[in-house]
């Protein structure tokens, strides 16, 4: 299989591979079988519908993209939001490209669709990228590549995932952007990070709003009891999102110092590449 990056778009994906129909072949609906892990798990109900209303009046305009069953279905790869709306405006056939595909090549085609075409949310799109580097032994910066991105975005946005489930939900339904999970995920404790989720939709809390207010949360250096100044806190918020890692930030009586958690040799060289420094 020939290694491609998602950043390069959609066409990309039904214009290259071994196709075994042309864009304007048609399949029945009851031929395609929707696969229970697919990137996007949150669907919006009215956007369905709106969808369903052009298909209704123009058709299907983009063919979705299936690959072949052994027993003689098609498994959907992208496009799983055009055959919901499909389904709702009463077609019985769907345009369709049909292409023989391995395992990883679907998942980053279903990928690359949510992600240029479809406003994936920052949970699903977490999961997505936790996903593949599990299912496939991506690293970070190998999935970076794949996909476009930059390694630290991949980080910062599969660190999502470490958030509570009931601020993951607020993160899914958009009551909260990424912006606000980061800085939730500053506090340690999931009370803490519960309550400032929380706060934030009550008081309608910006980001910066939020780092502060995380900051304020966590005046007490561990262990000794002793304040500490919010300013630094920031500071090592700052940090940890660009390393993603525990970062601490110590001031002395003159100057300081900055302490960088690493698990092993590996996520050393990760570090230092970040920094420039490889």
């Amino acid at each position: 299989m020939s290694k491609r990056v998602l950043g390069k778009g959609l066409d990309a994906l039904f214009s290259s591979g071994e196709s075994l129909g042309e864009p304007g072949n048609e399949i029945s609906l009851e031929e395609i079988v929707v696969r229970d892990n697919q990137p996007r798990q949150v669907f919006n109900d009215e956007t369905i519908k709106e969808m369903a209303d052009s298909i209704r009046q123009h058709g299907v305009l983009q063919p979705l993209l299936v690959r072949p069953l052994d027993n003689g279905k098609y498994e959907l790869v992208a496009g799983e939001r055009r055959l919901r709306a499909a389904v709702l405006a009463g077609l019985k056939k769907v345009p369709v490209v049909i292409r023989e595909m391995e395992e990883p090549e679907t998942w980053e085609a279903a990928l690359i669709e949510n992600l240029q075409r479809e406003n994936l949310n920052p949970v699903d799109e977490a999961a997505a990228y936790r996903e593949m580097m599990d299912r496939f032994g991506y690293t970070q910066e190998e999935l970076a590549r794949k996909i476009g991105k930059s390694r630290a975005y991949v980080a910062n946005t599969v660190r999502l995932l470490n958030l509570p489930a009931e601020v993951k939900e607020l993160v899914k339904t958009g009551q909260l952007t990424a912006g606000h999970a980061r800085a939730i995920l500053a506090l340690k404790e999931t009370e803490q990070q519960v309550a400032l989720a929380q706060k934030i939709i009550q008081q309608g809390m910006t980001v910066r709003d939020t780092e502060d207010a995380g900051a304020r949360e966590r005046t007490t250096s561990k262990g000794d009891g002793k304040k500490k100044d919010p300013n630094l806190l920031m500071v090592e918020h700052k940090f940890e999102e660009l390393l993603n890692t525990r970062v601490k930030v110590i001031k002395q009586k003159k100057g300081g110092k900055i302490e960088v958690h690493f698990n092993d040799d590996e996520e050393l060289n990760r570090i230092m590449e970040v920094l420039g420094l490889l």
